[in-house]
């Protein structure tokens, strides 16, 4: 398994069952959970300059979005079960279908996740079925519900372009995640139920047979995202991430490099990481504000550290996933 350092400033990956390897490359990553809700336009420019970057990989995952995200242009489309749980509107998966294809014409895929934490934070159709946000992770309804989500974004669905399941389109998908940051706002409530991450990461392998294809934990705050149960050989998670906020890598990566091997604090030490946030237009400087606009003031230094990570290294063999 790996461990990614991902979402809010960086998303970093520690490998659990990843081949070791001696010759592969490092790689770098980014960001966007609203990026198929861009102008076409707006994604090729954000794409080109990944590309140009060395950028491999682009995290966003399944979700209902306003309009106006960071200021953007960007639309707004429901979720997938806006109007009900098991009651599927594919537009949001739509728009994610051509966003896989201008991703690939530039050399990079994708990392989808299947639900945001924030979603069921903003009581959605989720949470009204369960009552509570913990319970979402505990009641038999909705976590058959989440599991028939699953099977829908994976295997329902057809690819409006390729026709084909989203399980089968390596070319164009990295890896998938159940949720993004799930349990993150209560730790001790989600080291108890470690179960869940387990559980819904079945789900995914059960409906997606190629191996290349990688599973994520979806990413926990600092040392909390780094367990000992995720590493075990029953455990079918392949990338653990790490939700960095507290910047206290210090504290904790050694016990994690004694599971796997992975890069130091610093983005040019990184073997993988994926900064948040690349966006298209000027950085409004919301909340925690982590946005980098792409060939905007700051974005000379995050191409600089993107192409000298490339050039490291890597102690584990992503290939295979990378593979277009």
């Amino acid at each position: 398994m790996k461990i990614i350092r991902t979402f809010t400033r960086v998303l970093g990956l520690l490998p659990a069952f990843l081949p070791v390897s001696l010759t592969a490359n490092s790689w770098t990553g980014a960001n966007n959970y609203y990026v198929h809700t861009l102008p076409t336009s707006e994604q090729e420019s954000l794409f080109q300059a990944m590309s140009d970057a060395g950028m491999k990989v682009l995290r966003t995952w399944v979700t209902g979005l306003g309009s106006g995200q960071k200021n953007s242009d960007n639309r707004a489309v429901g979720d997938l079960e806006h109007g009900g749980l098991g009651n599927y509107d594919d537009t949001v998966l739509n728009l994610i279908d051509q966003t896989m294809l201008t991703a690939h014409d530039y050399g990079v895929k994708l990392l989808i996740g299947m639900y945001d934490v924030n979603a069921l934070h903003s009581e959605d159709a989720y949470y009204r079925a369960a009552g509570s946000v913990n319970a979402f992770y505990t009641d038999s309804t909705t976590i058959d519900a989440f599991n028939n989500r699953i099977t829908h974004i994976l295997n329902t669905h057809k690819h409006q372009t390729l026709g084909q399941p989203w399980s089968e389109l390596s070319d164009y998908i990295f890896g998938f995640e159940a949720q993004n940051e799930p349990m993150i706002f209560d730790q001790s409530f989600y080291t108890s139920h470690l179960s869940w991450i387990c559980n819904t990461a079945g789900q995914i392998r059960g409906n997606v047979g190629n191996q290349d294809m990688l599973i994520f934990t979806g990413g926990g705050s600092g040392s909390a995202s780094v367990q000992s149960t995720f590493f075990s050989s029953s455990f079918p998670i392949d990338v653990v991430a790490i939700n960095d906020y507290n910047d206290d890598w210090g504290n904790f990566m050694s016990s994690a490099l004694s599971h796997r091997e992975y890069g130091e604090q610093h983005p040019e030490d990184k073997q993988l990481w994926c900064p948040w946030e690349l966006i298209t237009n000027s950085n409004p400087h919301q909340q925690q504000d982590y946005e980098i606009q792409v060939n905007g003031a700051d974005w000379s230094t995050l191409e600089s550290y993107s192409k000298s990570t490339a050039s490291v290294t890597a102690a584990f063999d992503f290939s295979g996933a990378l593979a277009l």
